[in-house]
């Protein structure tokens, strides 16, 4: 029997309901007979006889060929959402919320690839009752939105869904929020068409908050803005990982920012991300223009009450781009990117590279200067030689924990690699993911004023400083004769091989100049940090001390081992003079800059037994509430648990209040203030 006859068997076995003959007759197929198209049928019978594990095993076989596929993707979003239903999720409200959210991203895929209409309109009652179990999940959306949250009333919400339709497209998905503690925001996805053939995401929500801009303007016409994106039609829309999803959350951010930070965001305006939007792009940049290919009447929408709502479209930008505008305008970098297509494209030329404002802070190195001696001097190297001391300073910092956060978030791999020898060569990373530069914001809070000692261009004739360091290395290597020779022509530093030899080497440099430098900034440190303990132990009214820095696990075993035989319990305190700690994400940022030596106040504090009766007691107004824990919270809570001894709490002041936060077994923070 040929293929097209079992297909006809199939699809008769499946209209009279016997989706048992269809597996088993698939299953006594020979493997070289079994291709995607057969393996289809065996989910959908799977599907038909309620077996939605075996389907999504069967789906999953075959992920990485048929992924393109609308109707791969509708088939896994059914599974899904039946297999949500299975015993094992009655009582796991994650697990269930976790398959939902799966299943969702897979109708939302398929529904924006243009399927038949009879299908999307299946796929949108499968999306409306996802909607439905999450609401049951996590509380309806309209319960979680805080009473002065700010959105559309129905009607200026009909007027903007209809203008975006009538200008940009149909929307058949919408990506929801869920809860919000300041402005609504959905964001509409239009799917590729054959006049727009790529996706396009427009915000809705941004234009209910009134911006707040200059005199200068008029409000009706210039206080409310929607923004969009638009992303190439192979873009997997709906998936969570970063390089995917950093779209969303750049418009997310972007629109929320004129509320956060009381300001607006109009033509021409750009802003700077700090660091990369995603692992596989250079993008750290944002620049604000008119919708591109779109009716006139596409760049503003009028309100019910006579308002309008300015439509942007958002380009992303490389750093250099950025700077480019900045000391110049957004006339002059659109000359530059004239060729550049409004539509996403990740891997796109970089249209101001080797650009430097002169107005502003140089790098603090950069491979490209080196290089150019490479290149004017006809010198017999590659130009990755020009990188050769940048690498070894940035290795160094990498395994001595001296990067920053951001850089662990972006780059994971590279630091796990670095650390475990599994990658040595950070060159090609230097100059392709940071333009060949070393800036100050790749390092820690103690990094940085490391970085910022160790290659200080200004100061004269310092006892460290890493240039020289380099030099001599390169003096010791080649011996003084050589070293000078006409050969190196000044630049015997380039020609020192690129070997683990030279890492060894150059770091007894570096670890000198940091053993130097530690000393006098602890002692700095210190002083400052005892200036802070001394204020928090009046206002604590408990005893605090401050052990130098390294010593802080050898001294908070003593101290509590001494405390104990006193009736007292000894606790790693964080404290700090902001005075307010509200919300996870409070607790998230402390504990997330505690991890960072210096940059928090880390001291021991010495509580009564019960520490959580003491609080109550002490703080007159006994105000007190529950921080639950999140995962971040735990994983911050061990790194310092493992460094300080034990879970710290946390004590923030000011000279009109007080709040005090203490663990509790399960690493939830209960809250005291007055």
């Amino acid at each position: 029997m040929n293929k097209d006859e079992l297909i006809r068997h199939f699809r008769k076995w499946r209209d009279d309901d016997e989706n048992e003959k269809i597996i088993a007759a698939v299953m006594a197929l020979p493997q070289n007979s079994v291709d995607d198209e057969i393996l289809s049928w065996l989910a959908q019978a799977y599907i038909d006889k309620e077996e939605y594990k075996r389907a999504i095993a069967v789906l999953e076989s075959t992920k990485d060929r048929m992924d393109g596929d609308y109707k791969w993707q509708f088939m896994m979003g059914l599974a899904l959402l039946r297999a949500a239903d299975d015993d094992e999720c009655e009582d796991d409200d994650e697990l269930r919320r976790n398959i939902l959210e799966r299943a969702k991203v897979c109708l939302a895929r398929g529904m924006n690839m243009n399927p038949p209409e009879d299908v999307l309109d299946s796929a949108d009652r499968f999306m409306e009752e996802i909607e439905g179990l999450l609401d049951e999940i996590n509380g309806s959306p309209e319960e979680d939105y805080d009473d002065d949250v700010e959105a559309y009333d129905d009607d200026e919400l009909d007027a903007l869904e209809e203008h975006i339709k009538d200008n940009y497209g149909d929307f058949p998905t919408v990506f929801h929020e869920i809860t919000s503690r300041d402005l609504v925001l959905d964001i509409a996805c239009i799917p590729p068409s054959k006049e727009r053939n790529f996706f396009t995401l427009v915000t809705m929500g941004m234009g209910a908050h009134l911006m707040n801009i200059p005199d200068a303007l008029s409000a009706d016409e210039n206080a409310r803005a929607e923004l969009l994106i638009c992303l190439p039609p192979d873009w997997k829309l709906g998936e969570n990982d970063e390089n995917w999803f950093w779209p969303i959350a750049l418009l997310k951010d972007l629109a929320k920012l004129p509320l956060n930070t009381d300001s607006w965001l109009g033509w021409g305006h750009s802003v700077d991300h700090q660091n990369f939007l995603a692992p596989n792009n250079g993008f750290c940049g944002s620049l604000l223009l008119y919708p591109e290919g779109v009716p006139d009447d596409a760049e503003y929408c009028v309100l019910p009450n006579g308002d309008r709502v300015n439509f942007f479209e958002v380009i992303p930008l490389y750093r250099e781009e950025m700077e480019f505008k900045i000391a110049n305008d957004t006339k002059a970098l659109l000359e530059r990117m004239k060729n550049v297509s409004h539509v996403v494209d990740i891997n796109r030329p970089n249209c101001c590279e080797g650009f430097q404002d002169e107005s502003k802070p140089r790098p603090i190195d950069s491979a490209r200067m080196h290089g150019d001696k490479i290149t004017d001097k006809n010198l017999p190297l590659n130009l990755k030689n020009g990188c050769n001391h940048l690498a070894i300073f940035l290795r160094w910092c990498v395994e001595h924990d001296l990067t920053a956060p951001e850089f662990y978030d972006h780059f994971p791999e590279i630091i796990d690699n670095v650390k475990n020898g599994a990658q040595t060569d950070l060159r090609e990373f230097i100059i392709n993911c940071w333009g060949g530069y070393l800036e100050l914001f790749l390092f820690s809070y103690m990094g940085a004023c490391f970085t910022d000692y160790y290659y200080n261009w200004d100061r004269r004739d310092p006892e460290h400083f890493y240039p020289s360091d380099v030099d001599k290395y390169a003096e010791s290597y080649f011996g003084t004769e050589k070293y000078n020779s006409e050969e190196f022509q000044d630049e015997a530093y380039l020609f020192v091989p690129f070997d683990e030899e030279y890492y060894k080497g150059l770091s007894k440099y570096i670890d000198r100049a940091f053993d130097d430098f530690l000393k006098d900034f602890s002692e700095y440190r210190h002083d400052e940090d005892l200036k802070t303990v001394n204020a928090a132990k009046e206002a604590l009214g408990a005893g605090v001390v401050l052990p130098k820095h390294g010593e802080f696990a050898y001294d908070f075993k003593n101290i509590a081992y001494m405390a104990k035989a006193s009736g007292m319990k000894a606790v790693p305190i964080l404290i700090d003079t902001n005075g307010d700690m509200q919300t996870q994400e409070d607790v998230e940022d402390m504990l997330n800059d505690a991890v960072q030596p210096f940059l928090v106040t880390t001291a021991i504090a010495k509580f009564p037994e019960n520490a959580a009766e003491w609080a109550a007691e002490n703080f007159a107004a006994q105000k007190f509430s529950l921080i639950p824990t999140s995962e971040r919270i735990t994983e911050l809570q061990n790194a310092l648990k493992k460094e300080l001894g034990a879970i710290p709490a946390i004590f923030t002041f000011t000279d009109e209040h007080a709040v005090l936060l203490l663990p509790d077994q399960n690493g939830n923070y209960i809250r005291f203030m007055r």
